[in-house]
């Protein structure tokens, strides 16, 4: 499995509203090789929360093949000219990507 992770440093007055944002419905769950995504805040921290979104999908060449999709281009199509700029309340985005290598369950012993 292929997993993007993109954490967000973002202003406490914010959090909310950019959890709500990532959580609503998004074409990439009708993608072939879409796996699910994963949302995390930590409000341990008194001048932001940081959220974590997990993205995962079966193989790599399933990542790419998202990102060239004519879906993913339409759903920044509209950010085009804001592209560089961040949401409001955000202050830091950092991405990276890692293969996936175990999950380990409880087994009930």
């Amino acid at each position: 499995m292929y997993v993007i992770e993109r954490k967000m440093k973002v202003e406490k007055a914010h959090s909310d509203s950019v959890v709500e944002r990532l959580s609503k419905p998004s074409i990439i769950t009708k993608f072939k090789g879409f796996e699910k995504i994963d949302i995390f805040v930590n409000k341990k921290h008194s001048d932001y929360d940081e959220i974590t979104v997990m993205t995962y999908f079966q193989t790599k060449k399933d990542f790419y093949r998202w990102e060239g999709s004519p879906e993913h281009i339409a759903m920044h199509k509209d950010k085009a000219n804001d592209h560089n700029k961040k949401p409001e309340g955000v202050i830091e985005v950092t991405r990276s990507s890692l293969e996936h290598i175990l999950t380990k369950s409880y087994d009930g012993q």
